[in-house]
């Protein structure tokens, strides 16, 4: 809290977390997610399990499920980000798994324009999503003292945020913030369902010569 009465204090440029919840029966989802085989964890650890198959939703058995993640998609591209763009397109889904013990490092997602995670089994004690505020010499001084000890309370010094999701939650936000997940301290499996989205077509404008057309580079 600040002390001088006559201040305040304003946010810049704020990071938008998009969390909406999912309505529909998610069984026949469920049943075809748990039949997925999944790639062991890599040696180094770090990422956990993650299927085989990372195109997930285009099975047409999640079509109502695909179908609600892009009306969400398109909403936060809209309404929120206020992205000019033709249409969006699902670039990548996988299952994610986190076994006891495991965790996932913080991590962006390269190569797309926004991340989001399906929570279709998620228990109370499950792993938080953790994100990071990225340092870079370009948003951070070169100067900087120690913090205090209460510097996660206040929101212009966290560096962690920890998002506790609820069982059927879908979440989005932009794909270059960093986030990760903490150790699963549990004794069951830690699962979710990432997707990706990207816009097809044309990014950009020739005006300002940051113009890309997808398929003048298709071969």
């Amino acid at each position: 809290m600040i002390q001088n009465p006559d201040a305040q204090v304003f946010q810049m440029f704020p990071i938008p977390l998009y969390v909406t919840t999912y309505r529909g029966d998610t069984t026949e989802f469920t049943k075809y997610f748990n039949s997925q085989e999944m790639n062991p964890a890599t040696s180094g650890g770090g990422y956990g399990e993650i299927s085989k198959n990372s195109y997930i939703i285009d099975n047409p058995i999640c079509k109502p499920l695909a179908d609600f993640f892009m009306k969400c998609f398109e909403d936060f591209a809209t309404n929120i980000m206020r992205y000019k763009y033709d249409k969006l397109q699902f670039s990548q889904s996988w299952l994610t798994y986190k076994q006891p013990g495991q965790f996932h490092k913080a991590h962006s997602h390269p190569n797309t324009l926004l991340a989001g995670v399906f929570y279709y089994d998620y228990q109370p004690d499950d792993s938080a999503l953790c994100f990071s505020k990225e340092a870079k010499s370009f948003n951070r001084s070169h100067l900087e003292p120690s913090l205090l000890d209460d510097y996660q309370d206040h929101p212009f010094s966290q560096e962690e945020l920890y998002f506790k999701p609820q069982e059927n939650n879908f979440i989005i936000f932009p794909s270059w913030v960093m986030h990760g997940v903490p150790p699963n301290k549990t004794n069951r499996v830690r699962k979710a369902l990432g997707v990706n989205a990207l816009t097809t077509g044309t990014l950009g404008d020739k005006e300002t010569i940051s113009e890309i057309i997808y398929g003048r580079y298709a071969k």
